[in-house]
């Protein structure tokens, strides 16, 4: 069992985060939209520490520290965008289709695999489309570890035969839900696996961390999640963080959205 350790300050935040929850009133929850899921109001904690692994090896030094965060209710697509979904999207709104689309010595994509080769550019368009939007990387975060502070979607327990990554050796994306072990706490699917996602979260560093990067600031946006090209651990860590220029698309970058619902302060 893994040990959340705060300093006073970090306590005093946790403990004002959870006072803050009675300040809202949240609304009966709806239904949520087709292929999505509500995840509830309330606070979590991200990033992680010494105790999740080697610090530079397993665990980057900008996932440090763990802190608490706070966020209202939202909805998370359960499964990645795919490519018959973006071919929608093109055909309706004349939208660039990805280069890999049209490269004749890559891979024949079929309409059920999970969408790639997109830029942080392209996944916001395409999220806009969907009436929609991409979550921020805390959203991201919570939808793939819970309140429990778990390392990948299922667990604590390293699996390289739960989600599709390079241990696999499968050298292909596959539709979504291809790996029934690769699910959250709240049933969605392939964020430890499969491609990484884009979020609309600016790459800077976290609240309590000395950590100075020439890559901060509004430069690099920040995708989430394991890829077929890369080894499950670190990079399928639900805290590891992988931040790109938004205009880079790569045959392993692809895209889940999210969607508000609403809350209301009481008076």
């Amino acid at each position: 069992m893994n040990r959340v350790c705060f300093s006073t300050l970090q306590l005093f935040n946790f403990i004002f985060l959870l006072c803050l929850g009675g300040c809202y009133e949240i609304r009966p929850p709806a239904e949520a939209p087709a292929g999505m899921v509500l995840i509830s109001a309330g606070p979590f904690i991200m990033g992680a520490s010494d105790e999740d692994g080697i610090v530079g090896i397993e665990v980057g030094v900008d996932q440090l520290p763990r802190h608490p965060v706070y966020l209202k209710n939202y909805y998370i697509d359960l499964f990645e965008a795919t490519v018959g979904e973006y071919r929608g999207f093109v055909r309706e709104t004349g939208y660039r289709e990805p280069y890999s689309w049209n490269d004749p010595t890559g891979q024949r994509f079929k309409d059920a695999d999970a969408l790639s080769d997109v830029s942080s550019i392209d996944a916001e368009v395409f999220c806009r489309w969907k009436g929609k939007r991409l979550p921020t990387e805390a959203e991201w975060e919570k939808a793939a570890r819970g309140t429990d502070g778990r390392r990948w979607p299922w667990g604590n327990l390293f699996s390289k035969d739960k989600t599709n990554t390079l241990e696999m050796r499968l050298n292909q994306i596959l539709p979504p839900g291809a790996f029934p072990g690769d699910i959250s706490p709240y049933g969605v699917h392939d964020m430890g696996g499969n491609v990484i996602e884009w979020t609309s979260s600016w790459y800077e560093p976290y609240p309590g961390s000395a950590l100075k990067r020439e890559s901060f600031g509004k430069k690099f946006k920040i995708l989430r999640g394991g890829t077929w090209t890369e080894s499950a651990s670190p990079f399928a860590r639900t805290t590891y963080r992988h931040p790109v220029i938004p205009s880079l698309a790569q045959p392993d970058f692809g895209v889940r959205c999210a969607k508000d619902q609403g809350v209301s302060r009481r008076e």
